[in-house]
This record gives structure tokens, C-alpha cells and sequence, in this order.
């Protein structure tokens, strides 16, 4: 859109029609005709123009039953174009991020969903916090009214928050030491806010000496070079990406370790647990030697995943552990399952065979573990020798398809009653009637928002037994396309800017391909896999897709919440939120601002009925659920840390917690908690409602 007329001065800038293409020149006008109708507060799916043929199509893939041919589905109307693959942005013709932080173009409500942000705001992402806190936050900096839901309650965060030490930057900002969040919510309406390192024993080292002495998974080494890093296979934990709330204990958990204990209160590091003797110690790598040899080598280690689950169908937390066995090129991942007082309930063991590096997330059905595992080769040579972080020695194979696995949890029958029903007893789950499909090439997931069993609410509410039974459904955010070399490379690749960026450490997305809502349809019997982008999401940017907590697993699950960058289909940063029904494809979004980056949405249930002060109260029990929960998909409300960088000193930006109505996510915030300072962009996080150990969300 030409903003000429708005602006003055040297940083005004106008695109002119006769400088764009044919092609660009009608969806510059198909954009600004979708602008005009956005601020209603739901919009329907709109065709985009027609495209170049020789442009990409939207993924959308079907495989074969299990003989592994697979072929491509034509993209409808609503689809046709990707991502942008130059270095200009739809509309205004600059390379993304390269608007001066004092254009006045970033304040222009109009430009929301565009990707109009600069890179030096975004910069402040992964610069390292400037401390620890510990404080009630006045009165003053609270706006609006804190819900009744979350009065007594505990919202836990975590994240990368220290990037350099000794002087020296990290190599990567995923190499950064973790930093927790607590906000207490007290019963008056008042807000206490703690923050605090994970000081695990490596990190309370490196503190003392003031320099790297571990290596870090993307490449941080001690100084010296090879020589001083060769053949150590020590990864430090960096206890960075989530939390786990469960039972009375709080983890900070990190893939390539295992949980590191904290204090509900004080969120001091406790150490590293092993689950009851779940994870062996050491590097999560087996060479096939006996357990006492690889054990004094420092292998044979057993890593948690950072993204456990908790069901609604049986009231448990449910999380995996893994290995690499070597010789077998496979990971081997160990499902458990848990009740609020921590007893194991059931454990599962399930192969992926061809398997180097393991899925970093993964989904929970009534009858399934859900899994995709993508395609990545590790090639360890320059791991071993201290040239680079296990990490950089993932290689990319878009060649081959990505593989789903079905893995049947206790009880499943699979083929039965619509997948069977879940013991309630400790049990040991067979794993040789899982399903292993193979998927679509060039995609890599990251993230699984929701897996059901059945065929997708989009085809209607009833659903046919044999349906049920056959047929599981799962929504993940996942790249548009995985191209070769090496993996997240262009994480930590930017080229220079015309202005000053508070560390290089940030990530440039021109290099980074864009995150989609996909909707994979697996049929259990006869292995065919379906994916396309999930209907209302064509155009969209987003990432960190969550569900109301007690919908997981759930067919009847109608609504998504994501973060959420733009609407013109390219790469950037989150300034933003929708809400997606998967039942129609309307969406809902809230724009926060471009010069205001969005982190995950942490999405607590409304409804008492959730909580009962010993876990999800009441989940387990279906008839309780049906006349408490059902059909209030969107009784919830989003917990979301947003970096203003029209606040602080220098364009430091200043963080704050914003409360959004998931039933109505286009009005904007209902309460929002300012913090004193900034907060680096963190990961993932728990809400625990009164009582302290009852785990409301993941």
C-alpha cells in the first residue's frame, strides 16, 4: 500500500505500481482488498489471484497404502503460491526487517499482517536478560481486570537467557542457558513475578570461571579450538526449552538431557533427576557395548523429551525417552505414563528404525502415540573430532519422505471399538501392532498442535466406526519446505544491516522458511497419509500451536491458537494471534503491534472443571467431562509474553504478560502485567492452577 501521503522526511519511502511486475502487481492489490475487510473480528478463507505456474504448489500430498508410492494433489484455489523466495516483502518491495526502527510505517495499524517489522527491534530477541528478579508488580502496571481463573494459580516459563560468557557470544541462541519465569496469581488480583538461571552444576562452573568450559549443542566450545574439544562427547545441559509441571514437581526440561528439578517457589535448581531410574546418565548414544563399558565411555545415556503431554482422557502426564543405538540406526523411545502422584502407569517401547536425530514433539490420542520422525542424517566425524556442536552435524535429507508412527497405547486393540479403551492399571504396552507411514518429502515438523483418532471435524461431527477405528487425524506447524545442507545453518546466518542490531546471535528470517499449520490424515490400516495446509491457514505465518488442555486427544477439539507472524505467506517474526476452527476454516486474530514480538501462548481452561487442587480435575471421567467441558473448545484464555519495543530505554523494548479471551481473540487483551525490564524471547511454558501441583496446560 502507498503510505507516501502519510509520511515525510528521508524515511518515507512509496512504491509505485508501474515498479511491480504483473504478477506482484495483482496480489499487491489482492492484498490490500483483503486488508479492508480485516478488522472484522472473523474472516473466511478468500482466493488469492492466480500465480505463475512455475511457482511452487501449497504441499498439499497423498501417499499410496503402504507400497510407498505417493503422489502430489493438485492445489486448490485457495492455494497455488509459496513464500516468497527474494528478499522483498508483498506490498513495499524491502528486503523483510529493514525498516528503520524510527519509520513511522511500524506504527501504521494498517500494515499489521503485512511482515513489516525491523530487524533491529527484533534483534533484542536473544540478547542476554540483565539479571535475576524477584518482585510484586504494582498495581499501576497491571491493566484490566486478572480473570478469576487464574487467581491462586502459577504460570511457569522458560527459556534460553544467557548468551555469552566471559566476554565470548555463544555460537548459536539455542545454545543459551536456560532462564525460568514464575508469575504467582494471588486471590486478591495481585501479581508476584520471579525469575531466575537453571544453576545446574555446568552452569554454576562456567559462573565461577567466567568462561565456556562444556560444549553446547549448536556449537559453543571452550576455547582451543579441536584440540581443546576433540573426543569430549559431553553436551552441557542447557535445561532451556520447557517446563513440566506435574505432581507436586516442577522440571525444566531440555531434548538432549534430562529434567533438571526446580523449586515451585524459588525456582532453584535441585539437579538433574532420572525419573525413578528411567534415564541413565551419560550421552544418549549406544554403541551396542556392554551397559558397564559405555557407561565408563560416558554413553548409554537415556534423554527426556521437551515436550511431554498431558491427557484428558486418563488424567496423566505422558513423556518419552530416547537413545541412539548406533549400530541399528534407530532411536529407541520409551513412552511412560504417570498419575498425579507420579506412579507409573505404563510403559511402551517403540523402534524408529532409520532414525538418527529423534521428533521433537509428539502427540497423545485416546488409542495412539503420535510420531513423525523427519529426515535428517547425523554425520559425527566433526562432532568427534571438536569442529562442531552435535547439533550442526545434522544434515537435511528432503529426498526422503518423513515417516509417521502410530504407536498404540496400552489397551489399543487397534483394529477395535474405535482403537479400545486405556487400562487404568500399571501395564506394559505392546508396541508390534504400530504404524509406520511414510509421509511427504522436503517437510520437516516441528511442533504438534492436536492428534484424534477419527477423520478430521471438518467432515462432519458423526463419524462412522470403521472411521474411528481406521483413520487418526493430527494438526503439527511445520517448514514449508526442508531444503538440504545443514540443519538450522540459517538460524545463525543474517547478512548486514544499514543499522545497528543488539547481537548477530538473532535469527534473519530472508533465511528462514516459512512455519505452516499442516493436517496430516493417517489411516491405521492400510498406511495412506494425507497432508495439506489446514483450511483458513493457506496464507499464514504461525508457530507454537496449542489446544484447550482438556480437548487434547480430542475429535471434538474445534479451535487452534497459534502465534502468529503475517498473512502474505512468507517468513517472520510472531507479532501476533489467531485462533483457527478447524471445524469451518474462519480465523480470529489479534495484532499486538510491529515493533511487539508474541511468544507461545500458554492456553489455560476457564471452566472450574478443570480445577479440583490434585491434577485436571475430574479428567478420566468421560460423563463429567461431557456435562462440564463439551462444547467449550474456546472457554479459555491465552497466557502470552509480547517484547514492546515502543517501551525501555534505546529500543531495548519492555516485556509484559497479556491475557487474551480465547472466545473472543480479536478484541485484544483483557489484562496485561508489565514487567520492569525486558525478557529475552523464551520457549515454551505451564500454568499450575491453586494448590501448586496441578498442571493446567503444557
Amino acid at each position: 500500500r502507498n503510505r507516501a501521503s502519510k509520511m515525510t522526511g528521508p524515511s518515507s519511502f512509496a512504491v509505485a505500481a508501474p515498479a511491480l511486475s504483473p504478477r506482484c502487481r495483482r496480489i499487491h492489490q489482492s492484498c490490500i482488498r483483503r486488508r479492508r475487510g480485516r478488522h472484522a473480528r472473523t474472516s473466511l478463507r478468500e482466493p488469492l489471484p492466480a500465480v505463475d505456474p512455475a511457482s511452487d504448489d501449497d504441499g498439499a500430498f497423498v501417499s499410496a497404502a503402504r507400497g510407498g508410492a505417493t503422489s502430489t494433489v493438485a492445489a486448490d484455489a485457495t492455494r497455488g503460491v509459496s513464500s516468497p523466495v527474494g528478499a522483498k516483502t508483498i506490498g513495499w518491495g524491502m528486503r523483510r526487517g529493514a525498516v528503520p526502527p524510527d519509520n513511522p510505517l511500524l506504527d501504521d495499524p494498517e500494515t499489521a499482517g503485512y511482515c513489516v517489522y525491523s530487524h533491529a527491534d527484533w534483534s533484542h530477541a536473544y540478547k542476554s536478560v540483565k539479571g535475576e528478579f524477584d518482585y510484586e508488580v504494582s498495581s499501576a502496571e497491571v491493566e484490566g481486570t486478572i480473570p478469576a481463573a487464574l487467581r491462586g494459580g502459577v504460570l511457569y516459563r522458560i527459556g534460553p537467557g544467557l548468551f555469552e560468557r566471559g566476554g565470548v557470544e555463544y555460537n548459536h541462541m539455542l545454545d543459551g542457558d536456560g532462564y525460568g519465569l514464575r508469575f504467582e496469581f494471588t486471590e486478591a488480583g495481585a501479581v508476584r513475578f520471579k525469575s531466575r538461571f537453571v544453576r545446574t552444576d555446568e552452569f554454576k562452573a562456567e559462573e565461577a570461571a567466567d568462561a565456556v568450559m562444556y560444549r553446547g549443542t549448536f556449537g559453543t566450545m571452550r576455547e582451543g579450538g579441536a584440540i581443546a574439544n576433540a573426543f569430549d562427547l559431553h553436551q552441557k545441559n542447557l535445561a532451556n526449552t520447557n517446563i513440566l509441571a506435574w505432581g507436586g514437581k516442577v522440571y525444566a526440561l531440555y531434548e538432549a538431557g534430562r529434567p533438571v528439578e526446580l523449586d515451585p517457589e524459588t525456582l532453584e535448581a535441585r539437579g538433574e533427576t532420572s525419573l525413578g531410574g528411567k534415564l541413565n546418565p551419560g550421552m544418549f548414544i549406544s554403541m551396542g557395548a556392554p551397559q558397564v563399558l559405555e557407561s565408563a565411555l560416558g554413553l548409554g545415556g537415556r534423554a527426556f523429551t521437551a515436550h511431554p503431554h498431558t491427557d484428558p482422557h486418563t488424567g496423566r502426564a505422558v513423556g518419552w525417552g530416547w537413545k541412539s543405538l548406533v549400530s541399528q540406526r534407530a532411536v529407541e523411545a520409551t513412552f511412560w505414563e504417570w498419575d498425579h502422584g507420579w506412579a507409573e502407569r505404563s510403559e511402551t517401547v517403540h523402534m524408529l528404525a532409520g532414525c538418527e536425530a529423534a521428533p521433537h514433539d509428539f502427540a497423545v490420542t485416546k488409542s495412539w502415540y503420535v510420531m513423525i520422525q523427519n529426515c535428517l542424517k547425523v554425520d559425527p566425524l566433526p562432532y568427534l573430532v571438536g569442529m562442531r556442536g552435535a547439533g550442526e552435524c545434522l544434515v537435511s535429507q528432503p529426498e526422503d519422505p518423513v515417516t509417521v508412527h502410530l504407536v498404540p497405547r496400552p489397551g489399543n486393540t487397534r483394529r477395535g471399538g474405535g482403537g479400545g479403551a486405556i487400562n487404568t492399571a500399571g501395564s506394559i504396552g505392546d508396541a508390534s501392532s504400530s504404524v509406520s507411514a511414510a509421509g511427504p518429502k522436503e517437510s520437516f515438523e516441528i511442533h504438534v498442535a492436536l492428534a484424534h483418532d477419527g477423520p478430521p471435524l471438518a467432515e462432519g461431527p458423526d463419524v462412522s466406526p470403521q472411521g474411528a477405528r481406521d483413520w487418526v487425524t493430527l494438526y503439527t506447524a511445520g517448514w514449508e519446505k526442508l531444503t538440504p545442507g545443514s540443519f538450522l545453518g540459517e538460524w545463525s546466518a543474517s547478512a548486514r544491516w544499514d543499522f545497528d542490531v543488539a547481537t548477530a546471535l538473532t535469527p534473519d528470517f530472508n533465511v528462514i522458511p516459512r512455519t505452516l499449520l499442516w493436517r496430516y490424515r493417517v489411516n491405521a490400516a492400510t498406511g495412506e497419509v494425507i497432508r495439506d495446509v489446514t483450511p483458513g491457514c493457506e496464507d499464514l505465518c504461525i508457530d507454537h500451536p496449542h489446544v484447550n488442555p482438556l480437548f487434547e486427544g480430542r475429535r471434538e477439539c474445534r479451535y487452534i491458537f497459534a502465534s502468529l507472524s503475517n498473512e502474505v505467506r512468507c517468513s517472520g517474526p510472531p507479532v501476533g494471534y489467531v485462533r483457527v476452527d478447524l471445524a469451518t476454516g474462519e480465523t480470529q486474530k489479534w495484532y499486538a503491534g510491529n515493533r511487539c514480538f508474541c511468544e507461545e501462548a500458554v492456553v489455560v481452561p476457564k471452566t472450574a472443571y478443570a480445577w479440583d487442587g490434585s491434577g485436571l480435575g475430574g479428567i478420566g471421567d468421560e460423563a463429567g467431562f461431557a456435562a462440564g467441558a463439551a462444547g467449550a473448545e474456546d472457554a479459555c484464555w491465552l497466557l502470552c509474553m509480547i517484547a514492546d519495543h515502543r517501551e525501555g530505554e534505546g529500543g531495548e523494548g519492555r516485556s509484559s504478560l497479556v491475557v487474551l479471551d480465547g472466545a473472543d481473540l480479536s478484541a485484544g487483551p483483557v489484562a496485561r502485567i508489565w514487567l520492569k525490564h525486558r525478557i529475552p524471547h523464551g520457549l515454551h511454558g505451564m500454568f499450575v492452577s491453586g494448590g501448586g501441583g496441578a498442571a493446567a496446560a503444557r
